[in-house]
């Protein structure tokens, strides 16, 4: 447990040797007791920092495990990180509420898209599209985060999100596109796709793409896919391919259908905007320079290791992998529309609950083309 500076109008109620001994501990945090020491550059500098996924995720390794070592680097120190992994001190999927009651300074894996009810508009991420990879989708994001088209009532995306529940996120480099894969069965045709096929899905834009394609999606975290994929639990799942072998999968996946990017997964650093501003400035200035870089270096090293897992599943398992303009014309325009139809039923239902479903999805399909990605042309026309 890192020690906590009272207020120095607190500590001065006490005595000399208190506050003396407590200066020299130098432990400064950045949470509800720390009052303006928090933004002495001089202090030290402890912050919690608590992740949902293991070291050896690409998560931690691309993105934020770098970004912490670099501003410790960078602040000879004075900024530190005590960081916990795996969920060992806030499960995945409950670190906002780790954030407001000050359990943790930060959220290393805020993952919005599988928390829609807090946070509506990320899941967009999810919908499908043709070609895109993990740099496309880092360029994209990062626009998306920063852009100032309105999105609702005057705000953008990020104020939606984030600035209205008075948190700073950055985010996460995304993953590689999900892709659709199975243990046993092949889709050869149109009737190859059935409700007895059951697919680990992970939002509701992928359950929607599920029921869709005729499929039955299973919904579970993807810490028990594993172990789900050698029972026979589930047929397949819908997933990134980079970590693969860190979950094993490359052990048990057979078929593979490229070309139809299921979604992206993104997480965010994330801080609440009172802790993010006990920071000193040059402290913020490191912390948004490293995320703004390392959101693209990131990217690439997802990229370089969806090659190693390919190659890894085919040693292992002699995984075979067709791309979706290989499949017979048939069955390659049956999943072009339900591709298709999985916007439009997003769309329709972020706008019968009062959000602004289209909007954010034209701002989400707007940046994937800018930065080089291809969507449906139905999507395209979408206005």
């Amino acid at each position: 447990m890192k020690k906590v500076i009272k207020p120095f109008h607190i500590l001065v109620l006490l005595s000399i040797l208190i506050i003396a001994a407590c200066g020299s501990e130098g432990a400064a945090t950045p949470d509800g007791n720390q009052g303006s020491q928090a933004n002495t550059s001089d202090k030290k500098i402890t912050l919690r920092a608590s992740a949902g996924v293991g070291p050896n995720h690409y998560f931690h390794r691309g993105f934020y495990g770098p970004l912490m070592e670099r501003v410790e680097e960078e602040t000879n120190g004075t900024v530190s990180f005590e960081v916990f992994t795996s969920g060992e001190l806030v499960a995945l999927g409950s670190e906002y509420d780790a954030l407001r009651n000050n359990t943790i300074d930060i959220a290393l894996t805020l993952i919005a898209q599988y928390d829609a009810q807090r946070f509506p508009y990320t899941e967009v991420t999810m919908l499908p599209v043709l070609e895109a990879d993990a740099s496309i989708a880092a360029k994209a994001f990062q626009n998306m985060m920063k852009s100032d088209r309105e999105i609702l009532d005057g705000k953008t995306y990020y104020d939606l999100e984030f600035g209205d529940k008075d948190l700073v996120a950055f985010a996460v480099s995304p993953t590689e596109p999900y892709v659709i894969s199975t243990t046993k069965k092949k889709f050869e045709s149109v009737d190859d796709f059935s409700k007895n096929i059951r697919l680990r899905t992970t939002s509701r834009a992928t359950e929607m793409l599920t029921a869709n394609l005729g499929v039955t999606s299973v919904s579970m975290p993807i810490s028990e896919a594993y172990d789900a994929l050698s029972r026979n639990a589930v047929d397949g799942l819908i997933y990134n391919m980079p970590d693969w072998t860190v979950m094993g999968f490359d052990e048990l996946i057979k078929y593979t259908i490229e070309g139809t990017n299921f979604g992206f997964g993104i997480a965010h650093f994330t801080m609440t905007k009172e802790n993010w501003e006990k920071l000193p400035g040059n402290v913020r200035e490191k912390i948004q320079t490293a995320a703004d870089e390392l959101i693209i270096e990131g990217s690439k090293l997802a990229i370089s290791e969806t090659e190693q897992n390919r190659e890894s599943n085919i040693a292992k398992n002699s995984g075979e992998f067709i791309h979706l303009d290989d499949l017979n014309p048939e069955t390659s325009e049956y999943i072009n529309q339900a591709m298709t139809k999985t916007w439009n039923d997003w769309i329709e239902t972020q706008e019968s609950g009062g959000f602004a479903g289209k909007e954010i999805a034209k701002l989400w399909r707007d940046m994937l083309v800018d930065a080089g990605g291809v969507v449906p042309q139905a999507v395209m026309e979408i206005e």
